[in-house]
């Protein structure tokens, strides 16, 4: 199939370019170098044991947050349900869970005010740019969405603690319980990164394009009743063990896997969900993997399908 996307220029990215024919040269402002990671962790960082990925240090073990607990500079955050956070939680961890994180609206104008209220609510949770923050969540995978959201936000120290809480318990760790204390820090203000965000005009204008692959990481039920044109289907649980303390799989199961539906490192990838939380552990598993060109579609199904302009289609095949 021959691609629809405006030529290559030089120094950019393919979804660069895109962006430029789409948005203009004011979209270009502030974006990473294509070369640029997310979520790179300082050097020296701990990391899970060896299990082939690229960028290891992005997925630290029980035993490096417990080093790590007397560096003034450590922010744990547990990304769940109140409920939840108030039976069980790492001790003097931060909560948030991802309705409150939530924009599935991409145009321009509502992904500036997205901004404007997660710094808010992000510096209520005691980070600050120097923060080191490690996000975990209670077996549902989802906190790799709140590591995405900071790595967008151009935060280098963020990295996702593997087997949430139910490995931290199973390690024999004490916990806490009840509410978080209040912080009283100010707004968060990070400089975003929109290359690794995906906006709705764009994955419009890559549809045809063979070198880009769209992930649907929902359910083949949910697949099958509607799903952007395309798109491939790899429900995202498969990233990790079946069950708690559900821990991320090696490169040797997971490229394989992605390999298998056309998902490669030499293409464009962009993940999207039902609101970007589910496909959020898509992006961070490719992160591990070394992609360079993942962007979230966090506007996802409940935009795409909710827009009078954009195809869909069923069945069980893209």
């Amino acid at each position: 199939m021959k691609s629809t996307t405006q030529p290559r220029r030089s120094g950019l990215t393919r979804r660069q370019a895109v962006r430029l024919a789409t948005f203009g040269a004011a979209s270009l402002l502030d974006i990473a170098s294509p070369h640029q990671t997310m979520g790179q962790a300082t050097p020296g960082s701990g990391s899970t044991d060896d299990r082939g990925y690229v960028r290891p240090e992005s997925l630290i073990d029980v035993a490096t947050l417990v080093d790590w607990r007397s560096d003034p500079a450590l922010v744990p955050v547990g990304f769940m349900p109140t409920e939840e956070f108030d039976v069980a939680h790492i001790p003097g961890s931060g909560q948030i869970d991802w309705p409150e994180l939530e924009v599935i609206d991409t145009s321009d104008a509502s992904i500036d005010r997205w901004h404007r209220a997660i710094g808010e609510l992000i510096g209520d949770l005691g980070i600050t740019p120097d923060s080191a923050v490690v996000v975990y969540d209670n077996g549902t995978l989802f906190s790799a969405r709140l590591w995405w959201i900071l790595s967008y936000l151009g935060h280098e120290r963020v990295y996702v603690l593997d087997g949430g809480l139910p490995a931290w318990q199973a390690s024999g760790h004490d916990v806490e319980t009840g509410p978080p204390p209040p912080t009283g820090a100010d707004p968060y203000v990070g400089s975003p990164n929109p290359d690794v965000l995906a906006q709705r005009d764009e994955v419009l204008a890559l549809l045809n394009d063979e070198d880009t692959a769209i992930v649907d990481a929902r359910t083949p039920a949910e697949y099958a009743d509607g799903h952007i044109p395309g798109a491939v289907n790899l429900n995202y649980p498969l990233n990790a063990a079946p069950e708690p303390p559900r821990y991320i799989k090696p490169a040797s199961e997971l490229r394989p896997m992605y390999n298998q539906v056309g998902v490669t490192p030499d293409r464009t990838v962009i993940p999207y969900c039902s609101s970007g939380v589910r496909s959020a552990v898509t992006a961070f598993t490719l992160h591990l993997l070394g992609f360079e060109d993942v962007a979230l579609y966090t506007g996802s199904w409940l935009e795409w399908s909710n827009a009078p302009d954009t195809p869909r289609t069923t069945g069980d095949r893209p």
